[in-house]
């Protein structure tokens, strides 16, 4: 009987040992997604098309995205809705994209415009058992590392980087061809975009 209670603290105390070292990114990341699907203190949504030209340019307090739902795109044999149309709810208004590429950016997150985009990177010392390399690389993308995000259009046109010392990248499930990064505690969401995601000790 003492032995099982000795377990469950030495667990209790093995998990908050792992949440206050997670803490740093996964923890902001989920507070900042409880305040709803994309609410920060304010963003701006930037559109592009497949040359890097913005197109269009949006900010907003409260703001949603998901699939646009009706009868035409439901899927018969799932359940839930197979559409590319996104709709974008923005301080209760409604906006239908497909297709391009979209920034969804808190404010506070400034993409660097004029850049040099590195063609040639020598990464020639660290690392050892890959397993192993893998699995640290997945930690400290949990707790959060320094990295720069180079992000171009479809058409492989670069756009612009963010960068930040505490990057935290997770692709939301509700959210499709979406990916999600939390930079030094702001929200970052990007839509049909390429983009490269480097440790920033690569390129120094």
């Amino acid at each position: 009987m003492k032995f099982k209670r000795n377990t469950k603290l030495l667990l209790i105390f093995i998990l908050i040992i792992i949440l206050g070292l997670a803490g740093c990114a996964i923890i902001r990341d989920k507070l900042a997604v409880l305040r709803g699907d994309l609410i920060g203190n304010r963003f701006e949504i930037s559109v592009y098309d497949h040359y890097a030209n913005k197109t269009l340019k949006l900010e907003g307090t409260k703001i949603t995205v998901g699939l646009f739902e009706n009868e035409a795109n439901k899927d018969a044999e799932a359940i839930g809705f197979e559409s590319s149309v996104l709709e974008i709810t923005i301080n209760g208004n409604q906006m239908l994209q497909v297709g391009n590429t979209v920034i969804f950016a808190e404010e506070g997150l400034n993409l660097v415009e004029d850049f040099e985009t590195p063609s040639e990177i020598a990464v020639n010392n660290g690392g050892g058992f890959v397993p192993f390399d893998r699995l640290i690389n997945d930690l400290k993308n949990k707790i959060g590392k320094e990295k720069i995000i180079i992000v171009s259009s479809q058409m492989g046109i670069p756009i612009g980087v963010y960068q930040g010392e505490d990057v935290y990248v997770t692709v939301p499930e509700n959210l499709p061809k979406m990916t999600r990064l939390n930079i030094d505690g702001r929200s970052l969401y990007i839509h049909r975009a390429n983009y490269v995601i480097l440790d920033s000790n690569m390129i120094r």
